[in-house]
């Protein structure tokens, strides 16, 4: 999904940018709406030391001036970040959106390699 017009949104200094999302109109007119994961799994191989710890700690804590990461930066900060026009593999939900009703007419989940347009804080949102 490269040539998809995909962008991130997250706080201000966000390094550990870990979704991303796109949305179009079809030639039918509907929406095609994406939501885009990180996939750290090229990196994690099922039951490895990485894999066991981050089991173990289950998610990444946010403190008021400290964190503690469920993996390690090297790749949520630099690997697996979707960062503006670097290539990623991500894990992607393509939804198909009547434009009459908002319903989604069709779903379709994928593994993805995206290039992000942009990762743009909320205000620039």
């Amino acid at each position: 999904m490269r040539h998809e017009n995909i962008c991130s949104v997250d706080p201000i200094g966000c390094k550990d940018i870990d979704d991303a999302l796109h949305c179009k109109v079809l030639p039918n007119g509907n929406y095609e709406v994406g939501v885009h994961i990180a996939d750290v799994t090229h990196f994690v191989r099922p039951n490895s030391e990485i894999d066991r710890e981050a089991a173990r700690r289950c998610t990444t804590v946010y403190l008021v001036e400290k964190r503690t990461d469920m993996l390690p930066g090297l790749l949520t900060e630099n690997l697996c970040s979707i960062r503006g026009g670097v290539e990623r593999l991500t894990f992607s939900v393509i939804w198909e959106i009547d434009s009459k009703t908002f319903k989604a007419v069709k779903t379709d989940y994928r593994k993805t390699v995206i290039r992000s347009r942009a990762a743009l804080d909320y205000y620039t949102a």
